[in-house]
C-alpha cells in the first residue's frame, strides 16, 4: 500500500459529560490569573520619589502585591539610594546647629589595631549616637605689632578648631564619623555659625551661642592684657589644647579635660611648659587667667555640641546650595 507523508487525525468527543465546562470555567480562571500576574509584573513604571525616612519607606512598603507569584522576579521592592557621605562633605544636624566638615570615617571597634578607614559610606538618614566633643584647639593669634597691654580686637585673628565623634550604623556596620568645625568669633553680636539662631525654636542654641560669644570675647582680653616682656617684645601668638577624656562623662569634673598649651614671643621664646596641672599657677600665674576663660568657653562649645547633635539626630547633607533630604525610594 502506498504511503504518504500526509495524514489526518481522528478525532472523537470526551465521553465524560463534565469535561467541557470544567475546561471552559478552567481556561477563564488560568486567563485571569496569568492576565494579573502578568500586570503586576510590567503593567506598572517606577516612580521615584523623596524621604527622610528611607529605612522605615523599605519595611513598611512592602504589599501583597509585591510577593510571589504576582511578583516572582521581585523587581517590584522598594529600594532607596543611599547618599554617598565622603571625607570631606560638609554636613549639618537636623538640629540646625554647626556647620562640620567630615574628616574621618572609620568603623566603630574597640580594637584600634583593627579599625578599619573608609574613603565614604553609604549613608540611609540613620541617626547618629554617642556624640561627644573630642578635642578643641584655641589657637590665639596677635594682629598688631603693640607691645604694651592692649585692647581685645589685637587678638581677634584668634580662631578655634574643634573636633567632635559621633557613632552610625551604616551597611558596613557601626561607623564611626569623626567632625571638624571652625570657630571664628569676629565680634561679639555675629551668630552666623550656626544654622539656626531663633530664641523661640532653639532656645538652647540661642542662648549657647550668646555665651560662647562672650567667653570668646574673655579669652581675647585677657590675652590682650598678659603683655609683660618689656618694650621691645610681646607675645604674638600661641596655642591652647583641651582633649577631652572619654572616661569622665560629668562635665563639672576638672579632670573632663586634659589640658597642653605653648605661647611664642615676638623676638623668639617659647613658653611650652606643661600647662596639664595645677604647677604652671604657680611658676606662670600670667596665663591663668587666658587659661581659665579658655576652660569655661570649652565647657560651653562641649554642651553646643552636645546640644546641636545630640543623640538619635539624623545627619542633612549639602548639596549645592540646598539641604539634602536624601533618599529616593522607588
Amino acid at each position: 500500500m502506498h504511503s504518504s507523508w500526509f495524514s489526518y487525525p481522528i478525532t472523537r468527543p470526551f465521553p465524560f459529560r463534565w469535561f467541557t465546562p470544567v475546561a471552559i470555567v478552567g481556561g477563564l480562571i488560568l486567563m485571569v490569573l496569568f492576565t494579573i500576574i502578568n500586570l503586576a509584573s510590567s503593567a506598572f513604571y517606577l516612580k521615584p520619589i523623596f524621604t527622610d525616612d528611607p529605612n522605615g519607606t523599605t519595611t513598611q512598603s512592602v504589599r501583597w502585591f509585591m510577593k510571589a507569584p504576582l511578583n516572582w522576579d521581585n523587581n517590584m521592592k522598594v529600594q532607596c539610594q543611599p547618599k554617598i557621605l565622603s571625607v570631606g562633605d560638609r554636613v549639618f544636624s537636623t538640629n540646625l546647629g554647626f556647620q562640620y566638615s567630615v574628616k574621618a570615617l572609620t568603623s566603630s571597634d574597640d580594637d584600634s589595631d583593627f579599625r578599619e578607614t573608609y574613603p565614604s559610606i553609604a549613608y540611609l538618614n540613620n541617626t547618629l549616637e554617642d556624640c561627644y566633643l573630642t578635642r578643641v584647639d584655641i589657637n590665639l593669634r596677635k594682629s598688631d605689632a603693640r607691645a604694651s597691654n592692649s585692647w581685645w580686637l589685637s587678638w581677634i585673628t584668634t580662631f578655634t578648631d574643634a573636633t567632635a565623634s559621633c557613632n552610625v550604623m551604616t551597611s558596613e556596620g557601626l561607623v564611626n564619623i569623626t567632625l571638624g568645625v571652625e570657630y571664628t568669633g569676629q565680634s561679639d553680636h555675629i551668630y552666623d555659625y550656626v544654622i539656626e539662631d531663633d530664641y523661640k525654636t532653639h532656645a538652647s542654641t540661642w542662648w549657647g551661642t550668646r555665651l560662647l560669644n562672650v567667653y570668646f570675647t574673655g579669652i581675647l582680653s585677657t590675652m590682650s592684657q598678659t603683655q609683660d616682656l618689656g618694650d621691645d617684645s610681646y607675645w604674638m601668638t600661641g596655642g591652647i589644647t583641651f582633649t577631652t577624656n572619654p572616661n569622665i562623662k560629668d562635665i563639672r569634673d576638672p579632670k573632663l579635660f586634659n589640658l597642653a598649651g605653648w605661647f611664642l614671643s615676638s623676638d623668639g621664646f617659647i613658653q611650652n611648659e606643661p600647662l596639664n596641672d595645677t604647677s604652671f599657677i604657680k611658676t606662670d600665674p600670667k596665663f591663668v587667667p587666658v587659661v581659665w576663660e579658655s576652660l569655661h568657653y570649652t565647657r560651653i562649645l562641649h554642651s553646643l555640641i552636645a546640644v546641636t547633635s545630640e543623640t538619635k539626630t539624623p545627619l542633612t547633607c549639602f548639596w549645592t546650595k540646598r539641604i539634602f533630604n536624601t533618599p529616593s525610594s522607588h
